[in-house]
């Protein structure tokens, strides 16, 4: 918070004024100005590189709890109207693997932190 004071918890979005907390007129000029030369950064780069490690969630396991959904933190899951299943939005998703954990069911995993993969690199460590 004090290193980026005008960034939120979901990236390419900016708090400033009184959405931050109480200010005066000169401290929320002065941060929309911040958050304005903030969102400029972003919008300036030709193309945004989003970060590989997202979660997904496996269709057959899910029985659609819901418990996943209430423990994101960046809104990135949501339940499917057709089948009542999780459906991760990988844009939102920022990787913490805070739903992996909660799934009861084993449903969700991390891209890159599998079951399989985990166990591989204890095992080559053993070796």
């Amino acid at each position: 918070m004090k290193l980026r004071p005008v960034d939120f918890a979901t990236e390419g979005v900016f708090v400033a004024g009184l959405a931050h907390s109480p200010k005066t007129l000169d401290e929320t000029i002065a941060q929309a100005h911040a958050a304005a030369g903030r969102a400029c950064t972003v919008l300036s780069q030709g193309v945004i590189m989003a970060e590989g490690i997202k979660s997904e969630v496996l269709k057959t396991r899910c029985i659609g709890c819901g418990l996943c959904v209430e423990v994101c933190q960046y809104n990135a899951i949501e339940l499917d109207d057709k089948d009542d299943l999780a459906v991760v939005n990988s844009a939102l998703c920022k990787g913490c693997g805070l739903c992996a954990s909660t799934c009861r069911c084993g449903a969700i995993t991390l891209k890159g932190f599998t079951e399989e993969e985990i166990l591989a690199e204890v095992d080559a460590l053993l070796c």
